[in-house]
């Protein structure tokens, strides 16, 4: 493999990582998803999209303790900053990976040409 493929492959990296960030904030639902725990009537409980009016219960699962409650306007406003956060991190690493490749490909395509 050329140094030229290596450094190649080692921008696409960045490449790929922040359009799955970007593909993932763009592609969010607007509706509230507990991933905890909604508890229901009675003793049911469920997570997944919440209604207005319920509550999640952060429930950590590694541990098996509660983290907090949130409603249903505190984890949407939760996703959206989660979103944002997915936008900016995304665009940092598609731009890192997009100019690294421009730099290889015009450096090394112009050391060619001049060789």
């Amino acid at each position: 493999m050329s140094f030229r493929g290596l450094l190649l492959g080692l921008f696409l990296v960045p490449v790929v990582v922040g359009a799955y960030l970007l593909t993932e904030a763009a592609t969010a639902d607007g509706t509230p998803r507990c991933d905890g725990i909604i508890e229901e009537y009675g003793d049911a409980e469920r997570s997944g999209p919440m209604k207005p009016g319920e509550t999640c219960d952060l429930y950590d699962f590694a541990d098996g303790r509660s983290a907090g409650t949130r409603t249903y306007a505190q984890q949407g406003k939760a996703q959206e900053e989660a979103a944002a956060e997915g936008y900016r991190t995304g665009g940092w690493w598609l731009a890192y990976g997009v100019a690294g490749l421009t730099v290889v490909t015009v450096h090394l395509g112009l050391r060619r040409r001049g060789a």
